[in-house]
């Protein structure tokens, strides 16, 4: 071969490897796709005239997968996030449960194939006394038409949703738990699967009840400022979850301080039950609900309810089983699982290994 033609042949084969030494490292420093986060206010006209002053104006933390940005006419389906009391949304977004933030969470159970690509909101639930409980009420405002119809429809018009039930599923931690159950059970034109992780509040049994002596503590309570802002006990916890709890299911914006009426009362040193506000609990709790909202149960694509074995709020633990029994007696399919772990140490860990793989399993895409 001439020795200029063999010089050429070289030249082109050093050209063409150094080429694809060129494509190959741009391809394999490439940064993978992630999602993203945005933090928003979103307006809260349910909660106008609350009593505690709290803001008609919420925080609300809403992740984008990956192919949201890059794939401009895809839609997706949504899952509501609801935090635990004590807490905000922050709980989920940023080193928060067992230090999760969810952005990476999700962009490494996407990237994996675990799940399918979804959109999560995380909306603030946490006012004035520690936790609004996501229910309506004449003192703390409307939480349940603020999360149903203004936080939905806000999300559902600024972002690629796929608008419709069957796309859309709601989950939730302890006060979260108790929430997402009760939305679910009650929309089920909203929201089509839930997840109770841990749920509080299902009904008045357990350390909920007046066996638990932190009620008398409570009945006797003349003032907010008696409400310790970061509780140093177990009995100064049940304290200020019980005024929050009442100022959500039994409101009275006529009685100060608290503005509530508690489903107990103090008799010669003793505690007895407040019938009627006792009453208005019950119709709070999903556990004593479950006939009267059997349509709307059956309605749903999935129904997942979990606890720790180690769980130290008893309440949770016998109303979750009970819940559960209640909705095998009528055939409502569900899902109830015993874990090993507490009541919040292993928040994250379900969120990977169960939660989001089930809204990924139920939801329409």
């Amino acid at each position: 071969m001439p020795r200029l033609k063999l010089s050429r042949l070289i030249f082109a084969s050093v050209l063409a490897i150094s080429f694809a030494s060129v494509g190959f490292a741009q391809q394999a420093t490439a940064p993978a796709a992630v999602g993203r986060l945005v933090e928003v206010k979103v307006s809260a006209p349910a909660l106008k005239g609350n009593l505690l002053g709290d803001p008609t104006e919420q925080s609300v933390a809403v992740y984008l997968p990956p192919s949201y940005d890059t794939t401009p006419a895809k839609r997706f389906p949504t899952v509501y996030l609801l935090h635990g009391f004590t807490a905000n949304n922050r709980a989920w977004t940023t080193n928060g449960y067992q230090g999760m933030s969810l952005q990476p969470l999700m962009d490494e159970m996407i990237k994996s194939g675990k799940i399918r690509e979804m959109i999560v909101v995380a909306p603030n639930g946490w006012n004035a006394y520690r936790g609004a409980f996501y229910t309506n009420s004449s003192v703390t405002g409307n939480w349940e038409d603020y999360m149903c119809c203004d936080l939905v429809q806000n999300i559902d018009a600024n972002y690629r949703t796929i608008a419709k039930p069957e796309s859309r599923g709601i989950a939730g931690h302890s006060m979260g738990g108790y929430g997402a159950v009760t939305l679910a059970m009650k929309h089920p034109d909203i929201f089509s699967a839930v997840y109770a992780l841990s749920p509080c509040c299902l009904g008045i049994e357990g350390d909920m009840s007046s066996e638990n002596p932190a009620w008398l503590k409570t009945v006797r309570l003349t003032s907010k400022e008696q409400l310790k802002p970061k509780p140093e006990s177990l009995d100064e916890f049940y304290q200020t979850a019980f005024v929050a709890i009442s100022a959500a299911f039994s409101p009275n914006p006529a009685r100060a301080p608290f503005f509530v009426d508690f489903p107990y009362e103090e008799r010669d040193g003793r505690l007895e039950k407040n019938e009627s506000t006792y009453g208005r609990w019950r119709a709070k709790m999903p556990l004593y609900l479950v006939d009267e909202n059997k349509e709307n149960l059956l309605k749903l694509r999935g129904i997942f309810i979990d606890y720790g074995q180690k769980e130290e709020f008893s309440h949770v633990r016998i109303t979750s089983q009970l819940f559960s029994k209640a909705l095998a007696e009528r055939s409502i399919p569900h899902i109830f699982e015993v874990y090993e772990g507490d009541h919040g140490n292993k928040i994250r860990q379900r969120l990977e290994t169960r939660v989001m793989q089930f809204f990924s399993e139920k939801l329409e895409q």
